[in-house]
């Protein structure tokens, strides 16, 4: 919105600050700076009429009214995000992780042929590690069914020779925090991430 009928016999190295302070925007509290300046170094031979000074304090109105707006916006996108976070809980979705608790998914993507693919679950509590075996034909989706986390990598072999693979895990929400920054999704193992680096829900 355009600010005008501020006068320029005010500017000071004060003034000058408190409205660029902000990124160059000029906010409410700025703005009444600005007026309070202007009375008083308003020239006293000729002062501010009535009607301007109703015009200058109709505008600050409008300045705290935009700015309250622009705050209640934000506050129910954040609430909309939230309540679509928690509208999701009990669904997978994907997270940029290799890490498996009990319930998350595995599904693998070779890339080329293959003849099986080794899947090594390296457990975090005791260190251990064990490795599952799928053949070609069989279903590419490994479900965790441990109740420690592990630490999973995955090789797919060749006529004994190792091709590219690919994978993604699927983790299921368990909570949803509200967090300044925005929802902050909880799956098991009190694991937590930002919801904003969820690429894939499943249905």
């Amino acid at each position: 919105m355009a600010i005008q009928g501020i006068g320029s016999s005010y500017t000071t190295a004060t003034t000058t600050q408190s409205t660029t302070a902000s990124g160059g925007k000029l906010g409410k509290d700025a703005f009444l700076q600005i007026l309070v300046s202007q009375l008083k170094y308003q020239d006293p031979m000729s002062p501010m009429k009535a009607d301007e000074m109703l015009s200058q304090l109709s505008q600050l109105t409008q300045v705290e009214q935009l700015a309250n707006l622009t705050e209640s916006m934000d506050g129910m996108k954040k609430a909309g995000n939230m309540t679509q976070w928690v509208t999701a809980i009990g669904k997978k979705v994907n997270v940029a992780t290799n890490t498996l608790s009990k319930g998350d998914d595995l599904t693998i993507m070779p890339q080329n042929d293959y003849d099986q693919i080794v899947v090594s679950l390296k457990n975090l509590k005791d260190g251990t590690t064990r490795d599952v075996t799928l053949n070609k034909g069989d279903n590419l989706t490994y479900t965790h069914d441990g109740d420690d986390m592990v630490q999973v990598s995955i090789k797919a072999l060749k006529d004994g020779k190792q091709v590219e693979c690919q994978a993604m895990v699927f983790k299921t929400i368990q909570g949803v925090i509200a967090a300044d920054t925005g929802p902050i999704l909880v799956f098991a193992n009190d694991e937590t991430i930002d919801a904003s680096q969820v690429q894939v829900i499943k249905n």
